[in-house]
């Protein structure tokens, strides 16, 4: 039996020229997704040590919005 073929070319011709494609390709694309990643990246850092509730907000401590916890009563 013989492996499937896509428009009549077999897995090796398949892949020679998704090679050439991504050498061709893959240098102008680099920087851009490399950037995007870049600031997924920090997005996502900066979203995990400041914290956010559940409506996207920023949670604050009571001392960052000026309240003592304790005179809440």
């Amino acid at each position: 039996m013989q492996p499937a073929a896509i428009f009549g070319l077999g897995p090796l011709e398949l892949i020679i020229i998704i090679a050439i494609v991504v050498i061709l390709f893959l240098p102008a694309f680099l920087p851009r997704m490399a950037k995007r990643f870049g600031e997924t990246f920090t997005t996502l850092k900066d979203m995990a040590n400041k914290g956010f509730d559940e409506d996207g907000g920023d949670k604050k401590s009571p001392k960052d919005n000026g309240e003592d916890p304790k005179d809440k009563g």
